[in-house]
């Protein structure tokens, strides 16, 4: 059994990786809109259930346990683990074979204790949909905007993400459906804070990372924005508490008295994971965001820093 530091970056065993492998995609395309919350609607073993389309989500389905209870689904003997920051939570697996606009296919089902996602049965990425493409809109007709293509990578443990080269680092951008700020982890914000002018903009606050998990959470705005050929992130709020590693988050000269910090000598220290999740508001901007599987690319069609 592995564990992954991050919340729904549920890794299994190589064996389960290999049953769960995706089939060749065929010749077709999925477009999913902010009118649906990009929810579409499915079988599962035969049986309907509805699931949220998000580039964020790793190489598994993730699955609400009330969903699973309903489905009649019995868990293998593969296990996951999954973390959010401090928070450990074991899951479940189980191979089911789903249905979506005439095609079916195999993929192979993760949940644990806690709902995963509101308003559908659970969550499925583009990487695990038997599309060439699959495009989230928010707007109808043609776009002004010059789209934006960026390269992605995927993994099992992390799903879709853009690798950003900061400096000698990596930092893993991810674009969510389900979480609405933008989010950073302590370690992604630290470095992003020294390389871009980052600085605190306002209180510690608890937001939902996963899970229905809370945790430590601070804006932070950049002077010198991360941009990709005119889209822009200025800011996100900083997951204060996780995944901080050795890296060192901006002095504050009022530092909150709740605010947990993580020191060099502390035993309990995470592991610095740089990662930038851009939220829902961020992308509410832009007219349409294409994942596409070869190459793995996202096109992003948004206004000019908008």
């Amino acid at each position: 059994m592995s564990i992954v530091h991050r919340s729904r970056r549920l890794r299994l065993p190589a064996l389960a990786a290999l049953l769960a492998a995706p089939a060749a995609a065929p010749a077709a395309d999925l477009t999913v809109d902010a009118a649906s919350d990009f929810v579409v609607e499915v079988t599962i073993n035969g049986q309907p259930a509805r699931l949220r389309v998000d580039p964020e989500t790793p190489g598994f389905v993730i699955m609400n346990p009330d969903a699973i209870a309903r489905l009649g689904i019995k868990p293998s003997l593969l296990p996951v683990v999954s973390r959010t920051g401090p928070v450990k939570l074991k899951g479940r697996t189980k191979v089911a074979r789903i249905g979506l606009a005439g095609t079916s296919f195999e993929r192979r089902l993760a949940w644990t204790e806690r709902k995963a996602v509101d308003g559908a049965d659970g969550l499925i990425g583009p990487e695990e949909l038997p599309f060439d493409a699959v495009t989230f809109r928010w707007r109808e007709g043609p776009s002004a905007a010059s789209p934006v293509v960026l390269p992605l990578e995927f993994s099992n443990a992390w799903g879709l993400h853009h690798p950003y080269q900061d400096g000698g680092a990596v930092v893993r951008v991810q674009f969510s459906m389900v979480k609405p700020e933008s989010l950073a982890t302590a370690s992604a914000g630290a470095l992003l804070a020294a390389s871009h002018g980052g600085r605190w903009t306002g209180e510690v606050a608890s937001r939902m990372i996963e899970f229905d998990i809370q945790r430590p959470t601070r804006p932070m705005t950049l002077a010198r924005p991360l941009l990709f050929d005119g889209f822009a992130i200025r800011g996100f709020r900083v997951r204060t508490g996780d995944h901080r590693g050795d890296y060192a988050l901006p002095v504050d000269d009022d530092p909150d008295p709740n605010e947990i910090v993580v020191t060099a000598t502390s035993p309990k220290r995470q592991k610095a994971v740089l990662v930038v999740t851009v939220g829902r508001e961020r992308l509410s901007g832009c007219s349409r965001m294409t994942v596409r599987r070869k190459p793995r690319t996202v096109t992003l069609e948004c206004p000019p820093d908008g």
